[in-house]
């Protein structure tokens, strides 16, 4: 009898934990969650480590609003940079500018079907794309958020889109922008998550990326992780605008000069020990001695850090003008990995990271809004009294009814996607590689049983789709009033499953692959 693909894979993703399929990735209090079968088991689900590249090939110049290209939009470069990202080891990759108007189907397809998830900023260093740092409150409108969301609704469907980036170094230490943004931050993250709850079908993880400023981060981070007034219940408006993952763009351990100590990696996990949001390196890789060695992976991020951060990702993949590249591109588009790429490749190889169940970690999500411990830190934050600015009634009515994009990317299923490519491939020795991608047919897999699918969207903190949206908000956004109790329980979140023998799950398991292949 014959038996469809997509039957054998509906079968497949039945097969609890035996598989390291594509689902997409949530998160519970401190650590990025994966799940191991399409029934979204905490008894089964592990915690999920970052372990990535910021992919901007060309720089920041390298992005065109009014081209018809993106660094997304050309299959045959995604092929040749997915199996650069396999050799390399990486589940992840971190992309600052892409024009959400454009199709980026095949090459999302391709990562995923290769296993590599996405974390994209939503802006671009264009006029009207971001908030201008040096006048927040002239740039938060709708012509700004009307991108954001349609840069939200190209993504929001690939499964492998592990989360955005509401904004990259906005808030630093020059003028007075640690006092004036933060709160224009929070508001921006506020309007993402109120547009994701209303038109996607699963929470997605919105962050913010801080700048390498040891004073200055700390701050940023109790500012946008913080959920509650009093530290003990919930405030609607706190947790809806609270970043829902931080990343630190850090060079402080320098291959062949840092150590432990002398990078003040010593210091990060007492730093960060009340973190009750994931923590990764969003760039990493300080370039003052080359090649690089990336001590700092072993010893330092999925070393000694690992206890308390998620991983990270190097900046950056190709060679630009401040030589931190771990690859070469010619003119042709061929790709020539430099010893740093190696050297990152063997790192990658030796780490040892724990596998931790969902079940193990607490639920507890809450941390207290204070701003005299904020100002203890960095004396200029901004914290507004944990005010937010008032969200303009353009933007509620984009939130409430969608802003008509056009552009709505999803995984094909009838593509064949590309194991080769048409551009040559060099090793750090000047060897030319025979590439070929190699696709994991249990990539495919990447829908969640609808019931826990639902499940988990109910339980989310920082997402629910009960933060409704004022269609005609004139006042400031005050978080001195609506509250609700927050639970450890686990409660309807935990899924019963059936115990059966594993070894019949697992020739079940080698029937279908087999039929599959």
């Amino acid at each position: 009898m014959q038996i469809s693909k997509s039957v054998l894979l509906a079968a497949l993703a039945a097969t609890p934990s035996l598989v390291s399929a594509m689902f997409p990735i949530h998160i519970k209090n401190y650590r990025f969650i994966k799940p191991s079968s399409a029934t979204n088991s905490e008894s089964d689900n592990e915690i999920f480590f970052v372990k990535g590249v910021d992919y901007q090939p060309g720089g920041s110049s390298g992005y065109d609003a009014g081209s018809d290209t993106d660094i997304l939009s050309d299959p045959e470069i995604c092929a040749r940079d997915a199996y650069a990202f396999q050799q390399l080891g990486v589940n992840t990759v971190r992309i600052y500018s892409l024009n959400p108007d454009l199709n980026h189907d095949k090459c999302m397809t391709i990562f995923n079907d290769a296993g590599i998830y996405a974390i994209l900023d939503v802006n671009s260093g264009n006029y009207g794309e971001s908030l201008n740092r040096a006048d927040p409150s002239g740039t938060y409108d709708s012509l700004y958020l009307s991108r954001v969301f349609k840069f939200i609704d190209a993504f929001k469907d690939y499964p492998n889109m592990l989360g955005f980036f509401s904004g990259n170094e906005v808030i630093n230490d020059q003028s007075d922008y640690a006092k004036i943004d933060p709160p224009y931050i929070r508001a921006v993250q506020r309007d993402m998550k109120q547009y994701i709850a209303k038109h996607a079908n699963r929470s997605i993880p919105v962050g913010y990326s801080a700048a390498d400023n040891t004073d200055l981060r700390l701050a940023t981070f109790k500012y946008l992780q913080c959920n509650s007034l009093d530290g003990n219940k919930v405030n609607d408006n706190l947790d809806i605008s609270r970043s829902d993952f931080f990343g630190l763009n850090t060079y402080e351990w320098c291959s062949g000069i840092s150590d432990w100590q002398s990078s003040g990696y010593d210091k990060l996990n007492s730093t960060f020990e009340d973190a009750v949001i994931p923590l990764i390196f969003s760039e990493y890789g300080c370039n003052t001695k080359t090649p690089r060695t990336f001590d700092e992976v072993s010893e330092g991020l999925y070393g000694g850090l690992k206890g308390v951060f998620s991983g990270g990702l190097v900046y950056e993949y190709t060679e630009e003008a401040n030589n931190f590249g771990l690859v070469k591109v010619d003119d042709s588009g061929s790709l020539t990995y430099k010893d740093d790429f190696a050297n990152l490749e063997s790192q990658l190889q030796n780490i040892s990271l724990p596998a931790t169940k969902e079940s193990e970690l607490s639920s507890d999500s809450i941390y207290k809004c204070d701003s005299s411990d904020i100002a203890k830190i960095y004396s200029g934050f901004g914290t507004n009294n944990f005010t937010l600015p008032s969200q303009p009634a353009e933007i509620a009515n984009m939130i409430n009814y969608g802003v008509n994009g056009t552009n709505t990317g999803k995984i094909l299923t009838d593509y064949a996607v590309p194991t080769t490519f048409n551009y040559t491939v060099k090793n750090n020795k000047g060897d030319t590689v025979s590439a070929t991608i190699f696709y994991d047919k249990a990539n495919a897999l990447n829908k969640l049983d609808a019931t826990t699918t639902a499940v988990a969207n109910a339980v989310s903190t920082s997402q629910s789709s009960s933060h409704s949206v004022n269609s005609s908000s004139s006042a400031s956004s005050s978080v001195g009033s609506s509250t609700s109790s927050s639970s450890k329980s686990k409660g309807a979140a935990n899924v019963v499953n059936v115990p059966i023998d594993q070894s019949g799950y697992l020739a079940l398991f080698a029937g279908l692959i087999s039929a599959l292949l």
